[in-house]
């Protein structure tokens, strides 16, 4: 077909032609050699068509009872047969075009990886930089080496294997084996290593020399990273853009290429549906686990390496799809000439039996590598034994745990007991000899084939033309720029809400500054106030761009993945970032300047309204450069943020506004020239004055307001305004400039061109960081313990020590397991969604129940809705319509349902802040009864980590995987287990407890589950891939096809008879006894992405005599004489006056869930070290820097005013707590969703706690700040001055930090918050008396707005208190000078002018009649005459915020009680 003839490989990107050029296909054959392309392709396709022949044999069902543990593979259906076929038309096709084979097998040497020991790694706290210090400071130190030196151990040790190109190696072992780390080192991921040694060689390329090829071996982990708000569609179309060849076949566009190619790969995967919905994550709703897993293993397909390796990809999707994914692999490897290097968790026979090769590891060590038909008799040869049924691949993973191995009669004390034991059988066998020759001599043949040559000439043919031959990446920098931007464009405009909210407070708060601004006179009162406008317009859109840090952080894992599949370059990345920026920064500014400059009363011209929005554009171009920067150059949200407020500290003190360059002291008056809002405010002020004359007809001095004809000689009166001449009542633009501002007139371009060279540099600044910086840790996790409890790694005797607790926790494990179950039944349960103006049906009338010792197994394809129906089953749906009827012993379920079950959820979502034994026990405390002591609730929590093999993991930090800082995913899942089974709840719902495990840990979790039944409790348990083993222990099995409907619910039976009897009774297989019947029954049902079934098992179902049954049942269920057996039995160990308590919502009262939600969060704030110190040392830094910036204040009339923005901006340092608080804030309550939906602890104490946590690190902070700043300044000292002034900044400093949460608390994400703040903000700053006296507001801000602003009543307090000592004596600068006219004396001819005004008059030369007028004669002539304040408010001041701060506790109650519920 021709459209078979289309898919040229699916590396999709070849030969050297212009990947920009979408209509020009250019071959330039050489028709002299056109025998030898003929010869070439004919030799290819006999060679293709012969592994075709070989892969395809059929044989009519004779031989479909061989005995795959041979490795002889299944035989093909008829979709693996067309995607073969599509793979080998593809490559005949590509030989016509010259393409050269990249046939790269692997080969590795010794290889020894070394990694830092866990006694170096302590988990950092508030004390870490004070011990750092000290250390530092400690001279001995220096001297004693063996105290420095850092201890490491073997994570891989001495390794040897290798693999042949187009042939696949399987890697099997447990947790902790060594897994991720050999295929890690594979792909040339060693960054996170102490040391790498051993060869590894790629062909005949040794590794050294094959990081230029980095997007040709590429590690693909388990945890899925996407953008959550794209697409299907959009995700794959974004990474074929990056890696569509450049030579395709004639009249084909790029268009129609990537079409062809998504419409493969998503009908591979079974995505055709999900194309137009989006990836989510676990905070957004979108594709299912399930599908959520083959997104990612599509987009690795697409990115096209030569040797590829998965870590563990079939996590979360189910057995027929996960054989489906792995047939791919097999079918590319074969006919695209790949290496596959694959690490699978619960591997079935027929997984295993597609490859070619297995790597047995244990703690580090290779116990096992050569063919997979010889791998189990090696082991049995040894003395150990394998269960029936037991698949090979979890025989193989259990020799490497003494639990789960079973060792033949007559080999006891003879089998290797160790890792160590295990590797030195391993070297002394004959098949390690014989595999070591192998390798000896694919070398050989490597040397001889020389495969690199073909490599390298086809990678340079896949680049384009425009793409530098050393390159590590296909698409040129550009076209890797367009599809970002295209991206990026998706992103931002899909967040409509955001960009909404964002619009519409630039709106907004546009309208609000042109009203406080409204039409300014042109008179000398309208100086100041223009300066005003235009502070608040730069302010204003640089804090606009603030959101860019927090965006900065988001993505950070997706960027790392992409760079290392070579899709495209980091800083191609922000370039595309800076192209967003533009049109949305436009809009942003000429929508402001639109409605300030006309209502501002600005000069009215038409190039100085360009000017003035020029400048603010690259005043927001800039500052957005600025934050990103921040975010690039640092590793946390926290440390960038405080970085962020110190840098703005500076940029604001440093503006030019509130410090003129006169007043800057030499030692912080260098940042002034490199603050780019400086020059911004320097152009904008010359734009509008420049021309301009100031009357000052009314305000000149001397004045008499009673007569008038008092002063009538112009030539003896001044305007009081820097560059005023005497007996002229106008004041030039330009004079005011120079002398009030020390701004050149002249250099208006040049200070526009230096903020765009500004923004240039930042640029260049944040691609130096985002090339060269990687803070992700490449996905690598790093554990770190409590000081003194970290175990000792892949240690001899501590591996028998770990075994003997194991062992031990084992066999007692049912001694301690006392649970009080219950009856619950579900009848014709349905579930609908609205998408896009319609109602989804998901789940369709499904009914059940869960016994009292009773196991049910929920199965069913990836997408047939089980978690979907766990969630409406466990209460934890929000969104949706639920129908039909749940009942627990009968009755409706009570208030105190979501208490009483747990619900081990498929998303591992934890608090990174506390270890593995603080959450397990912090979990026990508040979901027990509050009767059970809490020495039996921890020593339950001791028995629970015994069980998930997870005490040695105690004291180790949980942490995050974007940092690589904690423990691993699979770690996380047994944690996840582990905190539902501490609670002991009465009924247990499980969403793939055993998804990433391995085989062991599995049946650990199965077996415990197995228990916990046996003592009463009833469980759901939804299952993607059990083994024959795991699945005896289910009792019952509800199996739902696509769109939630009921395949089948009953019992399982001996042997699984009872299930397969009933699939054999319409038209099925019979299932044979070595078959795992959970593969059988998704085959039977059509289940994977290509299964097909010709039977309507939904309709079957309700026409059996198996669905008449469970109706009847569930009838029966309600009667009180078979509710009784249950009630009765579950219910009589407990005590009588417990049976007669009321349902409680939570376990424990108020009190003690607000103590122990405290108590946690106080753990979470020590351990966060950049939110909590670096919240401290912004302080002090900041403190400093306006101590320092307004040093040693003397008591001239300019020294009231610098006494005023000094206060004004210790408000604004309070303010800035806000962009602190808010991420901190966010991440908690998300936190706070999972636990209250669990019933943990109720929205009130995660409220008060909250407050309560943050408010010893605001006073510290507060403290800091006022001990920095107060006496550098040189503001009054006395006693009751210092306490007032303390207490007031630190009581302000804990409203806003309140207000903050109450803004968080209200927001449904933090983007939404950041829009809003600028509203928030200007408020506070413009409306507190300071940047606009309440005299010249408008009657609407002063008579309301004016006296709601709490930032009003704070700096009352401050000002008044600062200014009241102060007795005014201006300096000779400061003096307003005139001439009294002849005759007449300065006091005699100013006493009528003194009469009304403040100040004082002197005589500034006392045989002439030269005056000079000091417009304050005490500091209170200041706040009283222009402000209105009084200094007997201080204390009602006081009064005033503290109930601004009771008002703000109570916002956070009411906003955290109305969003408390997470949208599933």
């Amino acid at each position: 077909m021709e459209e078979d003839k289309t898919f040229q490989s699916i590396k999709i990107s070849e030969n050297n032609n212009n990947n920009n050029n979408d209509n020009e296909n250019n071959y330039d054959y050489d028709f002299d050699s056109i025998n030898k392309i003929e010869e070439k392709f004919e030799n290819v396709s006999k060679e293709l068509e012969g592994q075709s022949i070989k892969f395809r044999e059929i044989d009519g069902g004779l031989n479909n009872n061989r005995d795959i543990e041979l490795g002889e593979r299944r035989h093909e259906n008829e979709e693996d047969f067309k995607l073969r076929q599509y793979f080998e038309d593809s490559q005949r096709q590509k030989m016509l075009i010259n393409h050269k084979p990249k046939k790269m097998g692997v080969s590795i040497k010794n290889l020894t990886v070394v990694g830092q020991g866990a006694d170096n790694s302590v988990i950092v706290d508030n004390s870490t930089p004070f011990k750092a210090l000290g250390k530092l400071l400690n001279p001995f130190n220096y001297f004693n080496k063996d105290k420095n030196k850092i201890n490491t151990f073997n994570i891989l040790n001495e390794i040897n294997a290798f693999i042949e190109d187009g042939k696949m190696l399987l890697v099997l072992g447990r947790p902790g084996a060594g897994c991720s780390t050999l295929l890690r080192v594979i792909s040339n991921q060693r960054e996170s290593y102490i040391s790498v040694n051993g060869d590894i060689t790629y062909g005949n390329i040794p590794a050294n020399d094959w990081s230029k090829y980095r997007g040709e071996t590429i590690y693909t982990g388990e945890e899925d990273i996407h953008h959550p708000t794209l697409t299907v569609r959009e995700t794959l179309d974004f990474t074929l853009k990056l890696k569509t060849p450049g030579s395709r076949l004639p009249e084909e566009s790029k268009r129609n290429f990537r079409t062809k190619i998504y419409e493969l790969l998503v009908s591979m995967f079974g995505l055709v549906n999900q194309g137009d919905t989006m990836v989510g994550n676990e905070y957004v709703r979108g594709l299912s686990g399930g599908e959520r897993k083959r997104m990612t293993i599509t987009e690795a397909m697409v990115s096209g390496s030569s040797i590829t390796c998965w870590d563990c990809s079939t996590r979360g999707l189910d057995a027929a799809s996960a054989f489906d994914y792995a047939k791919s692999l097999r079918i590319m490897s074969d006919t695209l000439d790949k290496t596959t290097i694959a690490s699978f968790y619960q591997a079935s026979d027929s997984i295993y039996n597609l490859f070619d090769k297995v790597l047995v590891l244990d703690k580090g060590r290779c116990i096992y590598f050569g063919p997979i038909s010889l791998a189990k008799q090696y082991f049995l040869n040894l003395g150990f034994d394998c269960e029936p049924r037991k698949s090979i691949p979890d025989f193989l993973t259990g020799i490497t745990n003494p639990q789960e191995r079973i060792i033949k009669s007559g080999f006891e004390g003879r089998v290797p007991e160790t890792s160590a034991d295990l590797e030195e059988e391993w070297k002394k066998s004959e098949l390690f000899q014989t595999m070591k020759q192998a390798q000896l001599e694919y070398e050989k043949q490597v040397e001889q084939q020389q495969p690199s040559i073909d490599f390298k000439e086809q990678v340079l043919n896949e680049k384009s033309r425009t793409t530098s031959k050393n390159s590590e990446y296909s698409s040129s920098f550009f076209a890797q720029t367009i599809a970002l931007t295209q991206r990026q464009l998706s992103l931002t405009w899909g967040d409509k809400f955001t960009l909404t909210s964002r619009f519409l407070t630039i709106l907004v708060l546009s309208f609000i500054f042109g009203g406080i601004y409204f039409q300014q006179p042109l008179t000398t009162d309208g100086l100041f106030t223009r300066g005003g406008a235009m502070f608040s317009s730069i302010i204003f859109n640089c804090i606009l761009t603030q959101g860019e840090l927090h965006h900065s952080f988001v993505g950070r894992r997706i960027l790392q993945k992409h760079k290392s599949y070579a899709l495209y370059r980091p800083s191609a990345y922000f370039v595309s970032q800076i192209l967003i920026d533009l049109p949305f920064i436009f809009v942003q500014v000429f929508l402001h300047s639109f409605i300030v400059y006309f209502m501002y009363g600005l000069d009215y011209r038409a190039d100085k309204f360009f000017i003035f929005c020029f400048t603010l554009i690259g005043v927001s171009l800039s500052s957005a450069s600025l934050f990103r920067g921040f975010a690039n150059f640092t590793p946390s949200l926290f440390t960038a943020q405080n970085l962020m407020n110190f840098v703005f500290i500076f940029e604001v003190n440093y503006f030019g506004y509130s410090q003129t360059p006169d007043k800057m002291h030499s030692w912080f008056k260098w940042t002034y020239y490199i603050n780019p809002l400086a020059y911004a405010f320097k152009s904008l002020m010359v734009n509008e004055f420049k021309g301009l004359e100031f009357s000052c007809f009314e305000s000149a001095i001397p004045f008499d307001p009673i007569n008038n004809t008092t002063y009538s000689d112009f030539n003896h009166r001044i305007c009081p305004i820097p560059g005023s001449v005497e007996g002229s009542l106008f004041v030039k633009g330009e004079d005011y400039l120079s002398n009030a501002l020390q701004i050149n007139n002249g250099h208006r371009s040049l200070d526009v061109v230096t903020i765009y060279l500004f923004w240039l540099f930042y640029i260049a600044l944040n691609i130096f960081a985002v090339e060269y910086f990687d803070w992700t840790s490449g996905g690598y996790t790093h554990k770190v313990y409590k000081r003194g409890k970290a175990p000792k790694l892949n240690d001899v005797e501590e591996e028998k020590n770990q075994n003997q607790i194991v062992k031990k926790a084992t066999d007692n494990m049912k001694d301690t397991l006392k649970m009080r179950g219950g009856l619950f039944s579900w009848k014709s349960i349905s579930y609908t969604v609205p998408i896009a103006g319609t109602n989804k049906l998901l789940l369709d009338d499904v009914m059940g129940w869960i016994k009292p010792g009773q196991m049910t197994a929920l199965m069913g394809s990836s997408g047939a809705g089980k978690t979907t129906l766990l969630d409406v089953l466990a209460k934890r749906k929000t969104m949706g319509t639920v129908s039909g009827e749940s009942l627990l012993n009968g009755k409706p379920l009570e208030i105190d349902f979501e208490r009483i079950t747990g619900y081990v959820e498929q998303m591992d979502v934890h608090n990174p802040g506390l270890t593995v034994r603080e959450a397990l026990r912090f979990s026990a405390k508040l979901r027990q009864e509050p009767w059970v002591p809490l020495n039996e609730k921890y020593q339950y929590v001791e028995h629970v980590l015994e069980m998930m093999e997870m005490k040695h993991l105690g004291d180790a930090l949980i942490g995050t995987l974007e940092t690589g800082v904690g423990i691993s995913v699979e770690e996380r899942k047994r944690l996840t287990i582990g905190l539902e089974l501490v609670a002991k709840p009465h009924i247990l719902y499980l969403d793939e407890p055993t998804s990433g495990l391995d085989s062991q840990s599995s049946y650990n979790i199965i077996r415990f589950i197995r228990k916990l039944a046996d003592a009463g409790m009833p469980l759901v348990c939804t299952i993607h891939q059990p083994s024959s083993v795991l699945f005896e222990h289910f009792d019952r099995i509800l199996l739902l096809a696509r769109g939630g409907k009921t395949v089948y619910f009953g019992d399982i039976g001996e042997k699984s008879k009872t299930l397969t009897s009933y699939f054999e009774r319409y038209g099925v297989r019979p299932c044979t006894d070595d078959e795992n019947p959970a593969e059988y029954i998704l085959e039977a049902t059509g289940a994977g992405i290509s299964g097909k079934t010709n039977v309507d098992w939904p309709t079957v179902w309700k026409e059996s005599s198996e669905y008449q049954d469970v109706l009847n049942e569930l009838d029966r269920l309600r009667t009180k004489q078979e509710l009784d057996k249950y009630i009765i039995e579950s219910e009589s160990e407990q005590h009588s006056g417990q049976l007669q308590a009321p349902p409680r919502e939570f376990a424990n009262g108020f009190l003690t869930q607000f103590i122990e939600v405290y108590k946690r969060l106080n753990i979470i704030y020590y351990r966060d070290v950049y939110y909590t110190m670096g919240s401290f040392a912004q302080s002090a830094i900041s403190g400093l820097v306006i101590g320092f910036t307004f040093y040693d204040l003397q008591n001239s009339s300019s020294d009231q005013q610098q006494r005023i923005f000094m206060s004004w901006e210790a408000m604004i340092l309070g303010v800035l707590l806000i962009y602190l608080v808010l991420p901190m804030f966010f991440i908690q309550k998300e936190y706070f969703k999972r636990d209250t939906a669990s019933k943990y602890y109720s929205w009130h104490a995660f409220s008060l706690a909250m407050i309560a946590v943050e408010i010893p690190y605001v006073v510290l902070s507060s403290t800091l700040f006022f001990i920095t700043t107060y006496w550098t300044s040189g503001i009054d000292s006395t006693a009751s001055s210092n306490f007032y002034y303390w207490l007031m900044h630190t009581m302000f400093s804990v409203y806003i930090v309140s207000f903050a949460q109450a803004l968080g608390a209200a927001c449904v994400n933090i983007a939404i918050s950041i829009a809003a703040l600028p509203l928030v903000l200007f408020y506070i700053f413009l409306l507190c008396g300071v940047q606009v006296p309440p005299p010249t507001m408008s009657s609407f801000y002063q008579d309301w707005l004016y006296h709601l602003n709490p930032a009003k009543y704070f700096l009352e307090g401050l000002i008044t208190t600062v200014l009241k000592p102060i007795n005014v004596l201006c300096t000779d600068v400061d003096l307003i000078k005139f001439t009294a006219p002849t005759g007449l004396n300065c006091s005699t001819y100013s006493a009528p002018f003194l009469e009304s005004a403040t100040g004082y008059v002197v005589s500034t030369n006392t045989t002439t009649n030269e005056c000079g007028y000091c417009i304050y004669s005490k500091g209170e002539d200041y706040y009283e005459t222009n402000l209105g304040w009084d200094y007997n408010h201080r204390w009602r001041n006081f009064g005033i915020i503290v109930a601004y701060w009771a008002s703000s506790i109570l916002a956070v109650l009411f906003f955290v009680y109305l969003t408390q519920k997470p949208r599933r």
